[in-house]
């Protein structure tokens, strides 16, 4: 048993992250055994490869704008690992998180002898947030995927509505090497009798996604990106019109529009469901207030720095169309990357060069970091440089940048994690 914090995240990280053999056999045993928490909850569920993050957060300030006390299970964590599992933007305790990972390793301990095979590190603190959020009797969780959908931990909830925001190429070696194979796995969230909402475009996705809800007896539903207009950058972040209401986010970039839409219509979808009254000043304060750390983040002002965990190339190249509105301005990109090594960094490396007077590789200390060489040795070099030590880069290059200069540290989630740690340290975040 534990007694600490740092005992429960030691003997955590014995557990592999993920099983490449994807089931639901071990956590769906440690549920029952557990008495099924996850079904006594309302959920929400989203899926998708990228904008799963915001989306989340988005409904979770609806929800609380509304007057709720809602949860959200999140992955990864960006400074510390109690992001993962919180209600109403408060982190789970330290004392919480002991009590509840008592709880639940007698349960852990007995499925791993019964099936002959371990529960994975995503399992575990599954299990621990299904109890959780059940003995705190919150009033909503909204669930974000891990990996996939199909055979997702989060995927033994019975959720209100689901959601998924787009499809992309991202952990092929797992969840296949196309986009409807992808798709394929996505779609797995759906459930019979709870819609899914989505703001993919691809046709042949789509169809997938048609295909197995029809299967499952769900329905699908495609947002129509013509229900936001009039989107402009302001100095606190974009500002559009929905249902001839006039609302600001102060998260940058154009896509957040999509994933704003996809929580809107999830949002109204549960309130109408369990017939509470919507009021205009819930969607303008929760949608307002929503805040996301390492998404197109401005962490600073003077120096002007902008931190986001872009780690694939669909989110790169989104990055690379908020970046064109700065250009525009007049500002000058100095660009600071890390990745991990298991990605496809040549063609984003390519589109990150193309908006920056200067691409700085680096790397972080982490198992699955890339090094600063590799990445150098996948460019052209022009106004590129490398540098193993992503500290003495930052101490190096904020000094410099100038007041018509920008400074964007992006990369890989686990980058952006130590970046906002060491800003934080030498008192810039």
């Amino acid at each position: 048993m534990f007694t600490t914090k740092t005992e429960f995240l030691e003997w955590l990280a014995n557990h592999s992250k993920f099983s490449m053999k994807l089931h639901l056999t071990r956590i769906k045993r440690a549920c029952e055994l557990l008495g099924n928490p996850q079904l006594r909850i309302k959920t929400l569920h989203i899926a998708g490869t990228n904008g799963k993050g915001s989306t989340v957060n988005y409904l979770n300030h609806l929800l609380m704008a509304s007057g709720f006390r809602v949860g959200i299970y999140i992955s990864p964590y960006i400074i510390c690992f109690n992001e993962r599992i919180q209600i109403n933007n408060e982190y789970i305790s330290d004392a919480d998180l002991v009590l509840y990972a008592n709880k639940i390793y007698p349960i852990v301990n007995q499925v791993e002898q019964e099936l002959i095979d371990e529960m994975t590190e995503f399992e575990i603190i599954t299990l621990l947030s299904y109890l959780y959020f059940y003995e705190k009797k919150v009033d909503y969780v909204v669930y974000e995927v891990g990996l996939g959908g199909r055979y997702d931990a989060t995927n033994l909830i019975l959720p209100i509505v689901g959601g998924i925001t787009n499809i992309s190429y991202d952990h092929m070696n797992v969840l296949g090497d196309t986009l409807e194979k992808i798709g394929y796995e996505k779609i797995g969230i759906a459930k019979p009798h709870v819609p899914i909402f989505t703001t993919e475009t691809n046709p042949s996705v789509l169809k997938v996604f048609q295909d197995y809800c029809d299967e499952v007896d769900s329905n699908l539903i495609i947002c129509d990106h013509k229900e936001i207009t009039n989107p402009e950058y302001s100095d606190e972040g974009m500002r559009f019109t929905y249902q001839n209401l006039r609302l600001s986010i102060p998260m940058l970039g154009y896509h957040q529009l999509k994933n704003v839409l996809l929580a809107l219509k999830m949002y109204e979808y549960t309130m109408n469901y369990d017939k509470i009254p919507i009021k205009n000043e819930y969607i303008y304060n929760g949608l307002k207030n929503t805040k996301w750390l390492g998404r197109l983040e401005v962490i600073s002002k003077k120096p002007f720095i902008i931190i986001d965990g872009s780690h694939n190339i669909d989110g790169v190249k989104t990055l690379v169309e908020t970046m064109h509105h700065f250009l525009a301005e007049g500002y000058c990109i100095k660009t600071v990357f890390a990745a991990l090594k298991d990605k496809d960094t040549k063609p984003m490396l390519e589109l990150l060069q193309s908006i920056s007077s200067e691409l700085i590789l680096t790397s972080f200390n982490f198992y699955r970091a890339n090094t600063a060489k590799n990445l150098f040795e996948q460019t052209n070099k022009v106004n590129v440089s490398y540098d193993e030590d992503y500290e003495h880069v930052l101490k190096s290059i904020i000094p410099t940048i100038k007041d018509d200069e920008l400074l964007l540290v992006t990369g890989s989630l686990y980058f952006i994690s130590n970046v906002i740690s060491f800003l934080k340290s030498i008192d810039i975040a």
